[in-house]
């Protein structure tokens, strides 16, 4: 019984640091799955495979999770820049399972980086704790899930 309790109360614990995370922290974070991802698929076009899954993971987490959260009225001209990115991004994606070409997917990981790396500057330095269960009525549980 103390067990069970002992892993809820670490679930909880896990849970209340993701959802008060600030967006920044969380941005990150979701930089940092889609990162997981796109190297994972990169390796399955290498290896001759289409990297379905980790490419349709990567495409959610640009989509759910940096689309979504661009604020169009009050970002201006970076808000434009960042949303075209983003579309690129996805457009690259879907061009290199098309084609194959880990390349195209590398040229993706050179673009996004320098951008993750100003997220991380602007992020406390506090550690956000990584999510192990989702819930799908909490957009941040899932992001962190990826």
């Amino acid at each position: 019984m103390g067990s069970k309790s002992a892993l809820a109360y670490a679930a909880n614990s896990i849970e209340t640091g993701v959802v008060s995370a600030n967006s920044s922290q969380l941005i990150v974070l979701v930089y940092e799955r889609l990162f997981d991802h796109l190297k994972i698929g990169k390796k399955e076009l290498e290896n001759g495979r289409y990297g379905i899954e980790s490419f349709t993971k990567a495409h959610d987490l640009i989509q759910q999770g940096l689309v979504a959260c661009i604020d169009y009225k009050e970002g201006g001209d970076i808000a434009q820049s960042l949303g075209a990115i983003y579309e690129w991004s996805l457009r690259e994606i879907i061009s290199a399972r098309v084609t194959k070409s880990p390349e195209k997917i590398q040229e993706v990981l050179d673009v996004l980086t320098p951008l993750y790396e100003a997220w991380v500057n602007l992020a406390p330095k506090e550690p956000v704790p990584v999510l192990q269960t989702v819930s799908s009525s909490n957009p941040a549980r899932v992001a962190a899930a990826y």
